[in-house]
């Protein structure tokens, strides 16, 4: 039977993939933060960027109770109320 990996692992051995497999290609579109290679991504590779980030974005918001967010937006508000004079 196979143990689990930790996170560090993991990332460790995905890292050292290489960009001409095709595990190490969709990784290697995930992780891109230059604009201008963004900006040359095929309509696949911007389909598969916009189905991690989304991802990314339903498992965060699932990481919010209702009361956590509204004490992180009260906090925010306040904030803003400190930095603009409201």
């Amino acid at each position: 039977m196979q143990g689990e990996l930790s996170w560090p692992e993991w990332s460790k051995l995905v890292s050292g993939l290489m960009d001409d497999t095709p595990l190490g290609r969709v990784v290697a579109v995930r992780s891109e933060r230059d604009r201008k290679m963004l900006e040359k991504f095929t309509p696949q590779q911007r389909k598969i960027r916009s189905e991690w980030s989304a991802f990314r974005a339903r498992k965060a918001a699932k990481a919010f109770t209702g009361e956590q967010l509204r004490r992180q937006m009260d906090d925010l508000e306040q904030m803003m109320a400190k930095a603009f004079g409201s």
